[in-house]
C-alpha cells in the first residue's frame, strides 16, 4: 500500500514537472512578446504623437498671416511646406508638411508625417481646415443673453463667456449652443447642471466648457476707408431739416414720420438716423456702411412704398444700435449645406424626422435644401411667409449694445459687443438667418478642422 502511494506521488511529481517544462518557456515567451508589443505601441504612439506635432507646426504657419492663408486656399506653394523640407527640431524626430487647397472653397488640406529616427516608423495625418471667422448667426467675446423672441436659424451660437438661455427661447431646443463657459436654461427646460464639471455637453444641442474658436479681428482701418470712399460713411438722414420730427429724404423717397410715431424720430439729433433705408439707391449694392458713433435704423410702418429697413451689404457700428424699423427686403438666398446639424433636437418632443419642413428649408431627416425665398415663404410653426423678409442681409457688428424696438430679421451673422435688448411688442420672433456668403478685411485667420484622419505615408524617401 505504501509502495502503490509513492508511486502515485512519484508520477504526479512527474506530470506536474512536465507542466512546469512546457508552461515556463511559454510563459517567459509570452512576457518577452508582451515586452515588445508594449514598446512598438509605446513607438508608434511616439510617431503617432509626431505626426500631430506637425499639424500643430502647420496651423501655425496657415495663421500667421491673412496671405499665408489665401495663398495656400488658393494653391499656391509655400516652400517648406510641400513635402521639400525635414524638420529636425523635434530631438530623436523628423515630420514633414504639405498644404493643398480644398476640397472646397476657402478650405485647405493639411497632410503631415512624423518619422521616429529610433524605430523607423512613419505615421501620417491629413486633415480639412477653413476659415471659420464667423461660424454662425450669432457669436460674442462675453455673455449671450438668447432670451424670448430671439430665433437664430441654419447655425450654431457661440460665445467665449456664458450662453444664458431664457423664456420661451428655452422650449427650442434649436440651434447648437457653444460656450467656453456654461450653457444654462430654465428649471422647465434646463441645460447644464452642473456648471464648468462635467458632463459638458447632452452632445446634441449644447457644449460647456468648450473650445470656442478665437474671435475675427476686423480691419476697421480698411472698412471705415472703404465707407469713406462710397459715401457710407457716417450717413444720415436727420440733418439739416425743416419742421418739427421730420427726417430729410432723398429723391422723393419720403422723410420720417412724426416724433409722436416712432422714438426715432428726432431733428438733427446727436444720434445718426438712417431712415427708408430700403429704398436707398445703393441699398441693395452689397456696399460697406460704418458709422463712428450710434446709429438709429428707422423707418415708416404706415407709409406706402416700403419705406422700412431693407439693407445688402456689411453694416459696421462702432458705438450702439438701435432698430426702429420694420423690414422690407425679400429675395432668395442661399442656406448653408449643413444647416441640418441645427435640428437634431427641435424642441423638448420634437426631433428631425424625415417629415419635411420642420424648420426653415427643411427637406427631410438630415438634410435641407439650398435656398430659401425670405419674404413668400415659411416653414411649420413659424411666422406667415410674408414677415420673412430682412431688414439685413450681410454682416452686423455693434460695438455697444444692440437694441430692436421694432421687428427687423437678419441674414448674415450678428456681432454684438455689448447686450442685445428686445422691445418689439408684437409678439413675432426676431429671426436670424445663418448667410456666411460675405467677405471681410480680417487682421487674423480663425481655423476650424472640417475632417481630420490617420493615412497611408508618403513613399518618399527621408534622409
Amino acid at each position: 500500500m505504501r509502495h502503490r502511494l509513492s508511486g502515485q506521488i512519484l508520477v504526479g511529481a512527474t506530470l506536474l514537472i512536465l507542466m512546469l517544462m512546457i508552461l515556463i518557456p511559454l510563459m517567459v515567451q509570452w512576457s518577452q512578446d508582451e515586452s515588445k508589443w508594449a514598446v512598438k505601441d509605446q513607438q508608434t504612439t511616439t510617431t503617432f504623437n509626431l505626426a500631430e506635432g506637425a499639424v500643430d507646426r502647420a496651423l501655425w504657419k496657415l495663421k500667421s498671416s491673412t496671405a499665408t492663408w489665401a495663398a495656400a486656399a488658393s494653391g499656391t506653394v509655400i516652400a517648406g511646406y510641400n513635402l521639400d523640407v525635414v524638420y529636425a527640431d523635434i530631438i530623436g524626430a523628423l515630420y514633414r508638411i504639405r498644404f493643398s487647397s480644398g476640397p472646397s472653397t476657402n478650405q485647405v488640406t493639411v497632410f503631415a508625417e512624423g518619422k521616429d529616427l529610433k524605430s523607423g516608423q512613419v505615421r501620417a495625418i491629413s486633415g480639412v481646415y477653413e476659415n471659420r471667422a464667423f461660424p454662425g448667426p450669432l457669436l460674442s467675446g462675453g455673455n449671450v443673453n438668447y432670451a424670448g423672441t430671439f430665433d437664430a436659424q441654419w447655425g450654431p451660437i457661440m460665445a467665449q463667456g456664458n450662453i444664458t438661455i431664457s423664456g420661451t427661447a428655452a422650449t427650442r431646443y434649436f440651434p447648437r449652443k457653444f460656450s467656453k463657459q456654461v450653457v444654462t436654461g430654465t428649471s422647465g427646460n434646463p441645460r447644464d447642471r452642473s456648471g464648468i464639471n462635467p458632463p459638458n455637453t447632452d452632445n446634441v444641442e449644447w457644449w460647456s466648457d468648450y473650445p470656442v474658436p478665437d474671435l475675427p479681428l476686423l480691419d476697421f482701418v480698411t472698412m471705415r476707408s472703404s465707407a469713406s470712399a462710397s459715401g457710407t460713411l457716417n450717413y444720415r438722414t436727420n440733418d439739416n431739416t425743416s419742421g418739427s420730427g421730420k427726417c430729410v429724404g432723398w429723391s422723393g423717397m419720403g422723410r420720417c414720420q412724426s416724433a409722436g410715431t416712432t422714438a426715432a424720430a428726432h431733428v438733427n439729433a446727436t444720434t445718426a438716423h438712417f431712415f427708408n433705408s430700403n429704398n436707398h439707391a445703393q441699398s441693395k449694392n452689397n456696399r460697406l456702411w460704418y458709422w463712428d458713433q450710434n446709429l438709429i435704423m428707422s423707418g415708416n410702418m404706415d407709409s406706402p412704398g416700403c419705406r422700412r429697413l431693407g439693407l445688402y451689404g456689411t453694416v459696421i457700428v462702432r458705438g450702439n444700435m438701435t432698430i426702429d424699423s420694420g423690414d422690407c427686403y425679400t429675395y432668395t438666398g442661399p442656406v448653408p449645406a449643413n444647416a441640418w446639424k441645427e435640428y437634431a433636437k427641435i424642441s423638448a418632443a420634437t426631433s428631425d424626422t424625415a417629415t419635411t419642413n420642420q424648420y426653415p428649408a427643411d427637406n427631410g431627416l438630415r438634410t435641407n435644401r439650398l435656398t430659401f425665398q425670405h419674404g413668400s415663404e415659411t416653414w411649420t410653426g413659424g411666422p406667415i411667409s410674408g414677415n420673412t423678409d430682412v431688414g439685413i442681409r450681410g454682416f452686423v457688428y455693434a460695438g455697444g449694445n444692440m437694441t430692436f424696438n421694432s421687428l427687423s430679421d437678419v441674414a448674415g451673422t450678428v456681432w454684438v459687443v455689448g447686450n442685445v435688448v428686445n422691445n418689439d411688442s408684437s409678439g413675432e420672433r426676431v429671426l436670424l438667418f445663418y448667410e456666411p456668403n460675405f467677405t471681410l478685411p480680417l487682421l487674423n485667420v480663425v481655423l476650424g478642422r472640417v475632417t481630420w484622419d490617420e493615412v497611408s505615408p508618403t513613399s518618399n524617401p527621408w534622409p
